[in-house]
């Protein structure tokens, strides 16, 4: 059988959280496809699951690292065993509508582009609060309509995930051949976003939601379980994939590597909200502020005390613009106008 996708999944301490990410993959329309399976250094039986997965159906297999290398390491295993004419990246928690690889695969032996972009739903699950206390609904996102994704990225108009883009082989061969994995789990997709833009000569879009992104089961939602040495951890993370953003980018696209430095910027503000949004003890916000201060991201510090708390603060206690008018209070970093 001819492959005309292969579909990557990083595995970690997955075990019974996947089940429905699997089943909408077997049942897709199209069936000329591989599914590799990374087990990457999983603590449960997240490896015999897989392999539970596999059986009866000769088009999964599962790869498998003896310790845990990272999202990066996972998807770079995976990249290079890969036999599809096209890659797609699809999360352990996530899933397909059942007809994506139809509508891709119509769409790409009529327009083949190095890679396609599609739209996808943001799916919240029931208990999850969105932010400040709000539970959102589910949100259709199409595809951005731009003629420079990369450019789009830099500068925080397009999200960068890896998962709702579909990758020619050339652009996967060409990612393995020019960098190296390295231990990364925060700002991973950022990396790996310049890295396929770069490698790739064409872009298209297709204007359908093929993707579910569970939102629920991440650090976005964790916020209970932080702590100021995870908060720490991130921003490790996030400096160390900086750092080989800067080296790969210098190396094979250095017109974008001014945009690396503000990008850099705008993900630490996303681990610091994603971090404050529902916490209520200040005692701990100040804390996640002190961290950056003491990392000398100044920057990042100025945005957590002068826009972050300030609307955390309002929004918790109902200020509003109208109020502050009536008092007279002269509130230019307060306002949300």
């Amino acid at each position: 059988m001819d492959i005309f996708f292969s579909i990557l999944i990083p595995v970690f301490n997955q075990v019974g959280l996947m089940d429905h990410c699997i089943e909408t993959i077997k049942n897709q329309t199209y069936k000329e496809f591989e599914v590799i399976l990374v087990d990457d250094g999983s603590t449960d039986d997240s490896y015999n699951m897989c392999v539970g997965f596999c059986q009866g159906d000769d088009r999964f297999k599962v790869l498998r690292h003896e310790k845990n290398g990272s999202l990066v390491a996972a998807r770079y295993t995976g990249m290079k065993y890969c036999r599809g004419q096209y890659v797609l990246f699809v999360d352990s928690d996530d899933y397909l509508e059942e007809n994506a690889l139809e509508l891709l695969h119509n769409s790409l032996v009529k327009n083949p582009v190095d890679i396609l972009r599609f739209g996808y739903i943001k799916e919240f699950m029931d208990n999850v609060e969105g932010g400040f206390g709000l539970v959102p609904e589910n949100e259709e996102v199409l595809p951005l309509h731009t003629d420079n994704p990369l450019y789009a990225m830099m500068t925080d108009e397009l999200v960068p995930n890896v998962w709702k883009n579909c990758y020619s082989k050339k652009v996967i061969k060409k990612a393995v051949e020019e960098i190296q994995p390295f231990y990364c789990n925060m700002g991973e997709d950022v990396f790996w976003s310049s890295v396929f833009f770069t490698c790739a000569e064409s872009d298209g879009i297709l204007e359908d939601c093929l993707y579910h992104y569970i939102i629920g089961t991440g650090m976005s939602t964790q916020a209970k379980n932080q702590s100021v040495e995870k908060l720490k951890m991130h921003v490790d993370n996030i400096k160390c994939c900086i750092e080989h953003m800067k080296d790969y980018i210098s190396k094979y696209n250095p017109k974008y590597l001014d945009l690396i430095d503000e990008k850099a910027v705008s993900m630490y503000c996303f681990v610091l909200i994603m971090f404050m949004k529902d916490e209520n003890d200040y005692r701990k916000i100040v804390d996640y502020l002190k961290v950056f201060d003491e990392s000398g991201l100044e920057m990042v510090y100025d945005y957590g005390c002068n826009k972050a708390l300030l609307f955390k603060f309002r929004f918790e206690h109902k200020i509003t613009d109208e109020m502050l008018d009536k008092l007279g209070v002269k509130y230019d970093k307060f306002s949300l106008k």
